[in-house]
């Protein structure tokens, strides 16, 4: 129904009591020539960084949202998180039905997946 009605995802808001830090985390790990600023640009996706008083320092349930960026190699994203200092990794680099995921988190605790589909479906490297 909702292709039918022209629905479609604008993007995703992430409150933080520092968006301008969480922003720059973003930019530094998924698009490091975009410009500066509280939306970010992923494909045709946007990321709002949104300034809230209202929240906590630290995600208190990072499961329950999951940040997805499908990207095309895994392990060269992987790396440049790893040069970036990223240290918490949930889940590692692995194989799953469809290709191969790794999970992080942010700087305020948020989940962030990076997904490398397999070019056909069940195939995992």
């Amino acid at each position: 129904m909702a292709e039918t009605m022209g629905i479609r995802l604008g993007g995703l808001v992430l409150g933080s009591d520092d968006p301008e830090r969480l922003s720059a985390w973003y930019r530094a790990a998924f698009a490091p020539s975009a410009e500066p600023g509280i939306v970010l640009m992923v494909g045709d996706g946007r990321l709002v960084f949104d300034g809230r008083d209202d929240l906590e320092q630290s995600t208190r349930e990072p499961g329950r949202i999951l940040i997805n960026f499908y990207v095309e190699d895994i392990e060269a994203v992987a790396a440049h998180l790893k040069a970036l200092g990223v240290t918490r990794w949930i889940r590692p680099v692995e194989g799953f039905g469809a290709g191969r995921i790794a999970t992080v988190e942010d700087p305020v605790g948020n989940y962030v997946q990076i997904v490398e589909l397999a070019a056909r479906p069940g195939a995992v490297r």
